[in-house]
């Protein structure tokens, strides 16, 4: 699941042709601006940082101010300067090192056509480079990258979309305990064909990976297909069945094989609730056996009144440990915040979480017994300067409470961050 920030479920449901072109955006999207796990207020490290799987397709391409408009044609620019105090930058359970931290990000985005429009072609590209400079440590200074691409084709009863993220990151995970350079990649293409008003059929392929410049750390890709059957039930709900199958590899292990099975389901109920949930079972089989376990990603948005939202989530989900060869750690996790404006000019938003790791081992000998617990919580303030120019203060805390020797830690951040779009 990418938020992310909270999910945007306001807008009323599409066609089912419509429908099925925006589903590039189930995997990749174009979402830049939750990217890169030091970049921001709402950056974060693991707890819900894929927490969206199914980016919206506006994500990373919405103005800081306040008209909230997403461009159809022509090039977007935006800057972001953030400046915050950081105790504990490296993760560490021991030894925490504080530092000041300011961070410079700009940002491009092309687009042409219209993913919501009528038949036709669109094209989304978007890259943000984020400058992170540190007071004190001057050795740890880099430059974090993050490109997002979506691209479309409707005609009368198929379409086709593809999309894509890669980002260049470095900085510390609770996974691996220290900073960890590294690559994601995520792309996927997808197929849809509506014969009637209501049903559409859909084949996809995408694949993910991670790599880390770091020997020492264990890169995974996943490789995979996906069918699935989506019905417009009625205009206030949606449903759909998917079956996913794949191949998970990881260095130093034995390939794992992956069968998913999922109900979907998008409704919404009132103008003002909306609701977004995706369970089933996941089994794969490994080195050391197989497993059988659940799989969730589930969104509840309430907006009471204008300048009010109120939102939940949970997910539960697999994926392979970076610093821990031949380990699983299953994550479940759930938040739940609020944003609130204040007259013409200020909002508060105020988010909080938690999110357990269990780690099992699936290929081969020894015990695996780390057991992770995340606990975080996200306040900020924001204050409209203009139409274009947007000033937040934020405080961040989070704690991991792990029963694994030399890990775990509290971490508190607070700082200011100033966005501008051109």
């Amino acid at each position: 699941m990418c938020r992310c920030s909270s999910p945007n479920m306001s807008r009323k449901p599409q066609s089912p042709r419509v429908v099925c072109a925006l589903l590039a955006a189930l995997v990749a999207g174009g979402c830049l601006q939750a990217s890169g796990q030091e970049t921001d207020s709402a950056s974060e490290r693991r707890v819900s940082d894929r927490f969206d799987v199914r980016v919206k397709p506006d994500d990373g391409y919405r103005p800081v101010g306040s008209s909230n408009q997403v461009r159809q044609d022509g090039i977007d620019l935006k800057a972001v300067i953030s400046a915050a105090y950081d105790d504990n930058i490296m993760l560490s359970s021991s030894a925490p090192q504080k530092d000041f931290i300011v961070r410079v990000a700009p940002s491009v985005a092309y687009t042409h056509g219209d993913p919501e429009g009528k038949d036709g072609y669109y094209l989304r590209l978007a890259y943000r480079p984020v400058g992170v400079i540190y007071s004190d440590h001057s050795q740890d200074n880099r430059i974090d990258q993050d490109a997002a691409w979506e691209s479309g084709w409707r005609g009368e009863k198929l379409a086709f979309a593809s999309g894509g993220r890669v980002q260049q990151l470095g900085d510390a995970t609770p996974d691996t305990g220290r900073q960890s350079d590294r690559v994601v990649l995520d792309q996927v293409a997808r197929l849809a064909w509506t014969p009637g008003e209501k049903l559409t059929y859909e084949l996809a392929a995408g694949r993910s990976s991670t790599d880390y410049r770091d020997k020492s750390l264990v890169d995974s890709q996943n490789t995979y297909g996906e069918a699935a059957i989506r019905y417009n039930y009625s205009p206030k709900t949606r449903i759909g069945l998917v079956y996913r199958a794949g191949t998970f590899q990881v260095d130093g292990a034995g390939d794992q094989t992956v069968q998913r099975g999922t109900v979907q389901m998008q409704w919404k109920p009132r103008e003002k609730i909306a609701f977004d949930l995706e369970a089933g079972a996941e089994h794969r089989k490994f080195d050391n056996g197989s497993s059988t376990n659940p799989v969730v990603e589930a969104k509840a948005t309430w907006t009471p009144r204008p300048g009010t939202e109120i939102f939940v989530g949970g997910y539960r989900r697999t994926e392979a440990s970076a610093s821990l060869v031949g380990q699983n750690y299953d994550v479940t996790g759930a938040s739940a915040g609020i944003s609130q404006k204040f007259g013409q000019k200020w909002t508060g938003k105020l988010e909080t979480g938690i999110e357990n790791a269990t780690y099992t081992r699936v290929s081969g000998a020894g015990i695996a017994n780390r057991r992770d617990k995340i606990l975080f919580v996200r306040p900020s303030v924001g204050y409209q300067l203009n139409e274009n120019l947007l000033l937040e203060g934020f405080y961040r805390f989070e704690r991991n409470d792990s029963n694994q020797t030399g890990l775990g830690y509290e971490d508190n951040t607070v700082g200011l961050r100033l966005g501008y779009q051109f």
